[in-house]
């Protein structure tokens, strides 16, 4: 029967412990820890997700940081902590779950170039597709895979004539040897390059469970017993997974930005424990986003390859911890290219309004509620009473004090477009429906409004949970939505285009307007109001029942 046991300090755990730079036999000259005797592998799987171009880690307010100075987190010191956990032992394996791409305005000036380069430094030993390595298209992840010195793993991705990816440098598996025994590794990409990104209509993918199946068996035909999947699709999948297939020990997962581990906001135990079909323990793990945290799981393995006793945790990357020298001079020079938009100031505020990626997932936020209020100014003319912006769409909080053009980039880098559609109240209460539809009745699908109000109780099943819906009137008067009565929406062509499934959207009546840039909106609205007042809030309310 699987157990736990204490953990042994491995070399990333005295890392972390001391915040000391590599000195010392453990660190350099110790002999490979050999297994003992009649056990079977003991192994360590270093990992991270969602990094989303936060190559120099986060600032206090949980923004990008442009320099690793003043900085958490970061690829330099997860480069330099996996390298000296690979140079204290022979047992450790580093993967990446995807989502390298997007995020920062280091990737939004510099794109995937910057990455690849990146990855020259990065001792990773596979990564998978995440949705975002779609965003600027099949053409540049293909570029991107080939430039990129990291093996990338997808097995379920199944590009048709056409798709720049149908030649692309990427494999299903791959079989890395530790201390003798061979250990699988399958990617699982995010199948949703098509609806959450710009994936081209010849990028096709199987089914999961389905991939996972076809290459566990291949590489069990091999005499491999230790396998790791490596995915992006979100740990409730990643769960349902690890229930579904057979073969798998480890899952290490992206897409949800989830937590696991103790304190405020971890969404389970590290690692979560399910068991497959056949009643083995499969590990997964996950460790949030934006290059905060490096998770270290480690694993003993009986004789015939099933986990038999466990530990770890996701360890935040302090400031004091070294950075790696050859990713900090990539950082530095890329870093140089930014300069011009950080220092275009184009107003300030001094507002204290909850803001950031994970908030705007979740309640309203000043980001989402800002470029909604300047989506809805642009379209009063034309008759607009509301507007919608996707919570997954902001990116960043926007910074107490001076904001600058590079802020507006980092807050919106998809070059997403303002457009006109006219929708039935019908409609706009089933995009608030979907909007809501994720766990707890929160995630990127979630609408920040202006022009409207809604009021959630998670409680409730998927379809109902909006129990009631307003339209708000410049003058602040508010009327039920009348579902039969039509209204002009302003909202992304991310939105319009059916983008996070929102198919609903894409039935809209178009109303011909000027159709500028949202990160130009935003930015002409914060010129035009700064310093900025505080925007009315009210727009999403949750019951008493859904607060936590």
């Amino acid at each position: 029967m699987p157990h736990f046991r204490p953990a042994k300090l491995s070399a990333l755990s005295l890392l972390l412990a001391s915040g000391l730079a590599l000195s010392g036999c453990a660190w350099k000259g110790c002999p490979p820890k050999a297994p003992e005797a009649g056990k079977g592998l003991e192994l360590t799987v270093l990992h991270t997700n969602d990094t989303h171009s936060h190559v120099a880690g986060i600032d206090k307010r949980g923004n990008a940081a442009f320099g690793t100075e003043k900085s958490v987190g970061g690829l330099g010191r997860i480069a330099s902590a996996v390298k000296a956990a690979k140079a204290a032992k022979d047992n450790v394996i580093a993967v990446d779950a995807g989502d390298q791409f997007q995020g920062t305005l280091f990737f939004s000036v510099n794109k995937s170039p910057m990455l690849a380069e990146m990855n020259d430094h990065m001792p990773w030993d596979a990564m998978t597709i995440g949705n975002h390595e779609f965003d600027d298209g099949c053409l540049a992840l293909a570029k991107f895979l080939e430039r990129s010195k990291v093996p990338a793993l997808a097995a379920n991705l199944a590009p048709e004539k056409g798709c720049p990816l149908l030649e692309a440098d990427y494999l299903p598996h791959l079989v890395k040897e530790v201390r003798g025994e061979k250990v699988g590794i399958i990617g699982i990409a995010n199948e949703q390059g098509s609806t959450l990104a710009a994936a081209c209509e010849h990028t096709k993918f199987t089914g999961m469970a389905e991939a996972l199946r076809r290459e566990v068996a291949e590489l069990e035909a091999q005499g491999v017993k230790h396998i790791i999947a490596v995915t992006h699709i979100g740990l409730p999948l990643d769960r349902e997974l690890a229930r579904t297939v057979d073969g798998v020990d480890v899952i290490v997962g992206g897409h949800t930005h989830s937590f696991l581990g103790e304190g405020k906001g971890a969404e389970g135990p590290y690692p979560i424990v399910e068991k497959s079909p056949s009643g083995q323990p499969v590990l997964v793990v996950t460790a949030k986003r934006a290059a905060q945290y490096l998770g270290e799981l480690n694993v003993t393995f009986d004789e015939d390859g099933i986990p038999a006793a466990w530990n770890g945790s996701a360890v935040e990357m302090r400031n004091e911890l070294p950075v790696d020298p050859g990713v900090a001079a990539v950082i530095d020079r890329y870093a140089a290219t930014l300069e011009e938009f950080r220092s275009t100031v184009i107003g300030s505020h001094s507002l204290d309004i909850p803001d950031g990626l994970d908030l705007c997932r979740e309640v309203e936020c000043l980001g989402g509620m800002l470029t909604a209020d300047a989506m809805l100014e642009q379209a009063r003319p034309f008759g607009a009473a509301v507007a919608f912006s996707n919570g997954g769409g902001i990116r960043a909080a926007l910074p107490k004090g001076d904001i600058t053009r590079g802020d507006i980039l980092t807050i919106h880098p998809f070059g997403n477009v303002f457009v006109l559609r006219e929708y039935t109240g019908e409609q706009i209460l089933a995009a608030l429906e979907h909007g809501v539809k994720g766990e707890g009745a929160k995630g990127p699908h979630i609408l920040q409004p202006a022009g409207l109000s809604y009021t959630i109780d998670a409680s409730r099943p998927e379809g109902s949970r909006v129990v009631k819906a307003e339209i708000v009137g410049k003058d602040g008067k508010a009327v039920p939505l009348d579902l039969k009565a039509r209204y002009v929406t302003a909202l992304t062509d991310y939105l319009s285009g059916g983008g996070d499934g929102f198919a609903m959207l894409t039935e809209g009546r178009t109303i011909g307007s000027a159709e500028p840039l949202v990160a130009d909106v935003l930015d002409g609205y914060i010129r035009a109001h700064s310093p900025l007042a505080a925007p009315e809030g009210g727009r999403i309310v949750r019951t008493a029942t859904d607060r936590r």
